[in-house]
């Protein structure tokens, strides 16, 4: 009785070890499906480098690349492989994603040197910050995307955020992440303090992630100053604030007037000061 016991629990366990085996032996083409995913994201990329390659620009190849491996670790969004038509009529929407430049600008800005004895000003940070639109980001400035104006004491950036998010949404886009390194490489060589702030429409949020409006502005002027400082901004010099609806450009009458209003702005200060707190409220 004893030996058909021992028998029966042996019988038992090989069984059991069967089962087991074949449980994890279900499960083992998820590493052959991640590998050909991999390898499909390598083989994709390297296409997309070869047509820089082309163009005879190691340098511009390199930096470009650096920031599309940083993109996609920021950002589920798939990278744009082609050229998207942009410049829509000012009758409609304005479209939400922007493509990477054919050519992108050299992402080095060396600081400006001091007045020489001749006397002749240097370019100040407006000058520069215009320059690099006009001549790099065109078809984002004529479709309104980005744009650029100064007062007394502030430089304002505005970038919309059809450019910068997707709809509803507070995680950077591909496309803004790499605006973002060309403004961030600017701001360095230009410390002052800066305030980012968020701006929405005013119809209520959809999401069931979003509280508010106010959740969303001060989201996505996060994000925006996040990036900054990842890319080398002086933290002390930088902070996000979100005005949700309360600080429109045009009245919320239509749909372009909303895709207006829908922005977020880069405020500099033509003051240098050795932190952003200090300088507003000391």
């Amino acid at each position: 009785m004893s030996d058909e016991g021992a028998h029966s629990s042996r019988r038992r366990r090989v069984r059991r070890s069967s089962a087991s085996d074949g449980a994890q032996g279900r499960d083992r083409w998820i590493l052959s499906y991640a590998d050909f995913i991999t390898l499909l994201f390598a083989f994709f990329v390297a296409l997309y480098s070869i047509s820089l390659k082309t163009q005879g620009n190691d340098r511009r190849l390199t930096e470009t690349l650096n920031g599309v491996f940083d993109a996609v670790q920021k950002s589920v969004k798939p990278i744009n492989i082609g050229q998207p038509i942009i410049g829509e009529p000012k009758d409609q929407d304005a479209v939400d994603v922007q493509p990477i430049p054919s050519n992108p600008p050299n992402m080095e800005v060396k600081a400006p040197d001091p007045i020489p004895e001749s006397g002749v000003p240097q370019p100040t940070i407006y000058d520069v910050l215009d320059r690099v639109i006009s001549s790099d980001f065109q078809s984002l400035q004529q479709s309104g995307q980005v744009s650029i104006t100064e007062s007394p004491q502030w430089v304002n950036l505005e970038l919309k955020s059809a450019l910068l998010f997707g709809e509803g949404e507070y995680q950077l886009t591909n496309e803004a992440v790499a605006l973002l390194i060309v403004i961030s490489n600017i701001l360095k060589s230009y410390p002052a303090p800066i305030l980012v702030d968020g701006n929405t429409d005013n119809l209520p949020v959809t999401s069931q992630r979003l509280i508010s409006n106010w959740h969303l502005s001060s989201l996505r002027a996060s994000s925006v100053v996040e990036e900054l400082v990842y890319r080398g901004v002086d933290p002390k010099l930088i902070a996000p604030i979100g005005f949700s609806s309360e600080h429109p450009k045009v009245r919320n009458s239509s749909d372009a007037a909303r895709q207006q209003n829908r922005r977020v702005v880069l405020r500099i200060s033509k003051t240098q000061a050795a932190n952003l707190y200090d300088y507003l409220f000391k």
